[in-house]
């Protein structure tokens, strides 16, 4: 049996800023990590299966976790940045079946915000799931996000990362959407998703999207994303403890 709608997340960062792999951090009594609660709510959702695309070494830890749906896992040998990731995990859900994915970061809670991707998963369009920059800032530290520029039909024309936000850039900035790596993609996008970056450095999200832009690929921009936590520094960790201690598993 195939499953024509998976949801992807992207484990396989270091976590330096955090002092360690954030991924498998538990933030929950019952020892769940975030990636837990997402595969969860993207089961409630309707999804059926999912894709982690992790590190290596942390392989035996992630099979040892208890999961709603079935999850696979794609092994990314070497740090080649979230872009090469999500193209590794893209590849494996297409020859699953896969005809459209939902993408997140395993270190990020996006609420309920896979209802709205699989609406648009389901329509055919590629879609980012985009979060006000107010919503995602940390308290305990500057962080980066990718700024995304909208048209009047609320289509994506470009994606730009910025470096060292606060919450008052925000305000200064005028609180635009910004990407959280939440993304509807059709399968198709192996056509043109790109396998090595254009400049150096990590070789990241927004720089393979604005590439499909630059190719014609489009993308609906749905900022209707509103309850989101992530954890950049390990002091975010006790904010996000404080959510879970009353959230239902």
């Amino acid at each position: 049996m195939t499953n024509s709608l998976m949801l992807i997340l992207l484990a396989a960062g270091k976590g330096t800023r955090f002092g360690g792999p954030k991924q498998l951090a538990s933030v929950h009594e019952s020892g769940m990590c975030l990636a837990q609660f997402s595969v969860a709510d993207a089961a409630r959702a309707g999804i059926s299966a999912a894709v982690l695309v992790v590190r290596p070494e942390h392989v035996p830890k992630w099979y040892a976790k208890t999961w709603a749906i079935p999850v696979s896992f794609v092994v990314q040998d070497s740090a080649a940045g979230t872009a090469d990731a999500l193209r590794l995990g893209l590849s494996h859900a297409v020859a699953q079946g896969a005809k459209a994915v939902l993408v997140g970061n395993a270190d990020d809670y996006y609420g309920d915000l896979w209802k709205s991707g699989i609406t648009w998963a389901k329509a055919g369009i590629n879609a980012a799931l985009a979060f006000p920059l107010s919503k995602v800032c940390s308290p305990n530290g500057p962080v980066n996000r990718a700024v995304l520029e909208i048209d009047s039909q609320s289509r994506l024309t470009s994606i730009r990362e910025l470096f060292g936000l606060d919450a008052t850039d925000a305000k200064r900035l005028k609180d635009p959407p910004v990407s959280m790596n939440a993304w509807v993609l059709q399968a198709n996008a192996l056509d043109w998703w790109p396998t090595i970056a254009k400049k150096p450095g990590e070789f990241g999200i927004p720089e393979a999207i604005q590439t499909g832009l630059d190719m014609g690929v489009s993308f609906i921009v749905d900022a209707s994303g509103s309850v989101w936590f992530g954890m950049t520094y390990a002091h975010d960790l006790d904010r996000v403890k404080a959510y879970f201690k009353h959230h239902k598993t």
